[in-house]
């Protein structure tokens, strides 16, 4: 004889009356909701060292896009009720359809369409019912008791409470109704009750008299009664169904991915706090309450044992006046909001994930079977010391301290470097661990890293994918880089896959790789995608150079695109329109600081050739214009009198203002220091300024404060001062003794204080 024992996955509610039921019943046979060809997995679970929260992953051996996750915390009945069969010698099986077979359904499936099903005439009203029910039916349930919301329901009536073990036949009774009332079933769901109720007539055929069935409480009424269902009609309906080779193991999972707000949709919204409900029952609202404390305490909250006990009894008397039996997540944050932080969510919000979902993750020993690359990738973890990062499921700084926040590895130090290499070879065969930060400004060395690392559970799969390239990260890496390299089209992408090689140490590949730039270098005729590819080629030549690589092919690379894009970029930059003479100018001032790292004199000289061209030339945008002449005035290639020349001449009052103040933005970009260092340039502004008539100033003061609000506010203060003084009269100690007209002086100052960001 079967018992069925309807549970909702992750519910410690569940799980302590199942436990409960369990202990009374005695099973001789245990069969719990999970994949059939999973079931060697059970075995693992007396294992001291495989700790929840933990997922088993199913994947189809020759398609790893068929992957399926199945997560257990120690609070879900599935794991409770698997540990109770193996502590009591009780067999234990898994009774769900195989992914063997949902997999080849699932490809099946994609084939065929979708048909409409028309709605029978039924009043609006029934309709909104019905749509309710057959798409979240506890939703439908929660709501006829009065609850908007199905968890809080849920959680209210079974889980929170402390229900006998009669409470399955209830819940049984209760989902029976529910498929009564039309609710619609899943085909899929019937071929799986159809397996399950096979395999519950098999372990009766075997003799087995007191099977204990765990299952989600859905499936109960297509399994409570057996002989309403004909073993031939399930054989008929599961025969002839293609499968496909699987495989399966056990990988570590998190809180944060158990939670349903990850999108896993059999999650729970508040693990950590399911967690200490499974734990303590009775002491859970102390427990929470003294865990906020502590979290609060961290963060410089003050915090006391006073302050637990008022909301231990404010959450209480929230429950009570809500009809609870515990208070739950919304007592139990709004006591502490009122209690703790004074009423202010905000200070809440900064502890609040800890305490709902968590920062668990699970543990799964090295004998459990792995992949060969897992081995490998487990090896470099461990040689690197990133065990820590890899078993922690918060984004952390890689090396941070108290005092160093962005932490930072450097390349000099050997673990340091194997760190770097192995995040980059990781980066190259898709499984993206850590993220690359820009070197904070005070940092402009060679030799430092910084890393943002966050270990994400579906790793796991991408580990086995990865896996098909090589039994090591370094034989896939390399691998990979072979193959992606025939598939790139863009230039850019293949400079930027050059340095990641570089950075990754895959030396053998450089050349294959190298080659391909040359010849995609050769065929590209795009002066923008050239200066696009010259910065990553730049950094992986001082990379190389730095760690005494051969980078001779690189460097002949780039002495091919450099003067290419000197002879191209000045034709390129006549004609374009507003909006893309903001990338072009973008693009030249990177292309001009990367070719002066290169600090090689024919390069410069060559860009600065080009660089007059394009300031002199009448046909381009006024924004590429100034800033031309900007970094030839910064490099000294062009003094402060021709400077002064092509000022007046674009700032002249023929000119369009808007045209103008373009030209004024490409030359004030990165610093307005020469403004007030040179006089004679802010006379000519100031004169600009005044000359505009207050209809064409109006639409152009946008376009003028922007350029001038990107000056720091030492520079804004200092050229406001300088048009301070000059209105008063000081102008003659400067330059000259021409006097001010105050009066209409009066009317300049508004625009001024505007333009520098001062109103």
């Amino acid at each position: 004889m079967h018992h069925l024992f309807g549970i909702r996955h992750h519910g410690p509610g569940s799980t302590r009356s199942l436990v409960k039921a369990l202990e009374a019943l005695k099973p001789d046979c245990i069969l719990v909701e999970g994949p059939a060809d999973a079931e060697a997995l059970i075995a693992n679970v007396s294992m001291e060292d495989l700790i929840p929260p933990l997922a088993m992953l199913v994947y189809n051996t020759k398609n790893l896009d068929q992957a399926a996750y199945f997560p257990f915390a120690v609070f879900s009945p599935e794991w409770q009720a698997i540990k109770f069969g193996l502590k009591n010698d009780v067999p234990v099986r898994f009774m769900d359809l195989p992914y063997s077979v949902q997999f080849a359904l699932d490809a099946a499936e994609k084939e065929k369409l979708q048909l409409k099903i028309d709605t029978p005439n039924i009043s609006e009203k029934e309709k909104k019912h019905r749509r309710l029910l057959q798409k979240d039916p506890m939703a439908y349930l929660a709501k006829l008791a009065g609850y908007n919301d199905r968890e809080r329901w849920w959680e209210a009536t079974f889980e929170s409470a402390d229900n006998p073990i009669e409470i399955f036949p209830a819940i049984t009774d209760l989902i029976c109704n529910i498929r009564d009332m039309e609710a619609t079933i899943d085909p899929r769901d019937l071929l799986r009750e159809a397996f399950m109720r096979k395999t519950i007539r098999q372990a009766e055929k075997e003799g087995f008299e007191r099977i204990a069935v765990v299952c989600g409480a859905w499936h109960t009424p297509a399994l409570f009664d057996l002989k309403s269902f004909k073993a031939a009609t399930d054989n008929a309906l599961l025969r002839g169904i293609k499968k496909v080779s699987t495989k399966s193991t056990w990988i570590p999972w998190n809180y944060e991915r158990l939670s349903s707000l990850s999108g896993y949709g059999a999650g729970t919204l508040s693990p950590a706090w399911y967690h200490i409900l499974f734990e303590d029952r009775d002491n859970a609202t102390a427990v929470w309450m003294t865990k906020a404390a502590r979290l609060l305490r961290e963060e410089d909250l003050p915090t006391s044992s006073a302050h637990i006990i008022e909301g231990v009894r404010l959450a209480r008397t929230l429950a009570t006046m809500r009809n609870l039996p515990l208070p739950g997540i919304d007592e139990l944050k709004e006591a502490a909001v009122s209690v703790y932080c004074d009423g202010y969510e905000e200070k809440m919000d900064l502890i609040f994930k800890k305490l709902i979902t968590g920062d668990v993750i699970g543990q799964v020993p090295e004998s459990i079977p792995m992949v060969p690359l897992q081995k490998d990738l487990e090896q470099w973890i461990k040689s690197t010391r990133l065990t820590k990062y890899r078993n922690s499921s918060e984004t952390l700084w890689l090396k941070a301290t108290a005092k160093n926040k962005q932490g930072g590895i450097d390349l000099r130090d050997e673990t340091d470097h194997k760190k770097s290499l192995l995040l980059h070879r990781l980066d190259l065969i898709d499984i993206k661990w850590g993220q690359l930060k820009a070197s904070p400004p005070s940092n402009t060395g060679r030799f430092k890293e910084y890393w943002k690392l966050k270990w994400q559970p579906d790793f796991a799969i991408k580990i086995i994918e990865a896996g098909m390239w090589g039994n090591t990260v370094y034989e896939a890496a390399i691998r990979k880089v072979r193959s992606d390299v025939k598939e790139v089209q863009k230039l850019s992408e293949l400079t930027e896959l050059v340095e990641q090689v570089l950075k990754a140490d895959l030396i053998e590949i450089v050349p294959e790789v190298v080659r391909e730039l040359q010849a995609s270098t050769a065929m590209t005729k795009d002066v923008f995608h050239l200066m696009d590819a010259l910065a990553p080629l730049v950094h992986a030549l001082r990379y190389g150079s730095a760690r005494k690589l051969n980078t001779a092919a690189i460097e002949e690379v780039i002495e091919q695109i450099i003067p290419r894009i000197c002879v191209a970029l000045p034709t390129a930059c006549i004609g374009i329109d507003d909006d893309l003479s903001k990338e072009v100018f973008d693009k030249i001032v990177n292309t001009n600081r990367i070719i002066h790292l290169l600090e090689n004199d024919k390069f410069q000289n060559d860009w600065h050739k080009t660089l007059q061209q394009i300031a002199s030339l009448p046909k381009i945008k006024g924004i590429l214009n100034g800033g031309a002449n900007r970094i030839l005035f910064d490099r000294s290639i062009i003094d402060l009198n021709q400077t002064t020349s092509q000022m007046y001449y674009a700032l002249s009052r023929g000119n369009d203002p808007t045209e103008a103040a373009h030209w004024l933005q490409g030359f004030l970009h990165g610093s307005g220091l020469l403004l007030i260092h040179n006089i004679s340039l802010w006379n000519i502004l100031d004169e600009w300024v005044s000359s505009i008539p207050i209809e064409e100033l109006q639409n152009i003061l946008p376009l003028l404060r922007r350029t001038f609000s990107s000056f720091s506010a030492s520079e804004r203060e200092k050229m406001l001062g300088l048009a301070e003084r000059i209105l008063s009269g000081v102008q003659n100690e400067i330059e000259g003794n021409e006097q001010i007209d105050q009066d209409r002086a009066e009317t300049v100052m508004p625009v001024l204080r505007i333009l520098f960001g001062e109103d």
